[in-house]
């Protein structure tokens, strides 16, 4: 009896003593495909990223462009035949000729250039997201200033009739010495009339003189033009 139980107890002893069976080793072809995997997910998770940043992008594009044209076509149908109207790299340019704003040599708007350019005004003052950059420009022909002539000295009485002076042609008195100075008041008279009259915010205004030095045609009443051009409005944060 005391042998029976002295077997059992070495055969309970032995199965304890048994190890635990192992776990079976991964097939590192199994692994370098799992690995192949998750970086694959993972490329194709960013590149769905991109693919949507891109495509609000292209959307925001359009939109922006679409506001532009829109503007671009109301702008054209205020100024009718007077001007032009173009839109490129995100700005819209409108183009006036100076013989409709100013008379010849002067920076006094005319009649007809008021009402033009209240039309104009009154359209912009809607556009409240754009800026409006005034842009003076003449053609190259100088301004040239002459000074008045003396009095003449009265002559010495002859016999017979007394000659009649010849009376001189007036000289032409210019207020603007250069190019400069003539584009320059243009683009303020013009700046003036949108900030007094149409009552535009004048934090959106500016006046930019050019003077002779950007033509656009050979034409020389081409050259000589007051261009609008509507930026974004930048936004300015005071420091």
């Amino acid at each position: 009896m005391a042998r029976i139980h002295a077997v059992a107890l070495l055969a309970v002893v032995a199965c304890g003593s048994k190890k635990p069976p192992e776990a079976p080793k991964q097939d590192p072809k199994v692994a370098q495909l799992e690995t192949e995997l998750a970086e694959a997910k993972k490329a194709l998770e960013t590149e769905r990223s991109a693919a949507e940043a891109l495509r609000g992008g292209e959307a925001e594009l359009k939109a922006k462009a679409d506001e532009a044209k829109a503007l671009q076509d109301k702008l054209a149908e205020v100024v009718g035949k007077y001007g032009d109207v173009t839109t490129a790299d995100g700005a819209v340019r409108l183009e006036l000729v100076d013989q409709i704003l100013f008379p010849t040599g002067q920076a006094d708007l005319t009649p007809k250039g008021r009402e033009l350019l209240g039309k104009v005004g009154a359209a912009l003052k809607d556009v409240e997201d754009k800026q409006v950059w005034v842009q003076g420009h003449t053609d190259d022909q100088p301004i040239v200033i002459k000074k008045a002539k003396p009095e003449p000295k009265p002559k010495k009485p002859t016999r017979g009739k007394p000659e009649k002076p010849k009376p001189d042609a007036p000289d032409a008195m210019l207020p603007f010495f250069t190019n400069w100075e003539l584009s320059a008041a243009r683009a303020l008279t013009v700046v003036h009339y949108l900030q007094d009259e149409a009552k535009i915010d004048p934090t959106r205004l500016a006046a930019v003189a050019f003077s002779q030095y950007r033509p656009v045609s050979k034409a020389k009443a081409k050259n000589r033009r007051i261009e609008i051009v509507l930026y974004p409005r930048a936004k300015i944060s005071p420091k």
